[in-house]
């Protein structure tokens, strides 16, 4: 029988990074407020995960030895594999919030090494 385990995690905790990315919100279209909220504490969420796997996998290490009856063999930790998912999920759900800001409409600077490569 399967116990349900105690959660103590606390997911309202926002780093610094996420700290930053949350001051974003403002500058969106007020349209876009509600869904980039919504996103950002998918973000919260999946940042602190990511700290805990990251933990798991400095303590552990990123190689496990596994036994399956007499045999012994190297396997990626099984942390490592979902630190892994995990951040591609970060990077996809980033994705997400990154495309809700306004498009700025100001010209890059140029750039001198560019040009210096491009007169050539």
């Amino acid at each position: 029988m399967v116990q349900d385990k105690e959660i103590t995690r606390d997911f309202s905790i926002e780093s610094l990074e996420m700290k930053r990315v949350k001051r974003l919100i403002k500058f969106m279209p007020e349209h876009h407020q509600p869904i980039a909220q919504s996103i950002f504490l998918q973000l919260v969420f999946i940042d602190n995960t990511l700290l805990e796997l990251n933990g798991l996998v400095e303590k552990n290490g990123t190689i496990e030895t596994f036994t399956q009856g007499a045999q012994s063999m190297l396997r990626e930790a099984p942390a490592l594999a979902s630190y892994n998912k995990t951040l591609q999920r970060y990077n996809q759900t980033m994705k997400q919030f990154i495309d809700l800001l306004p498009v700025s409409n100001s010209k890059p600077e140029k750039d001198a090494l560019l040009d210096f490569i491009g007169a050539k």
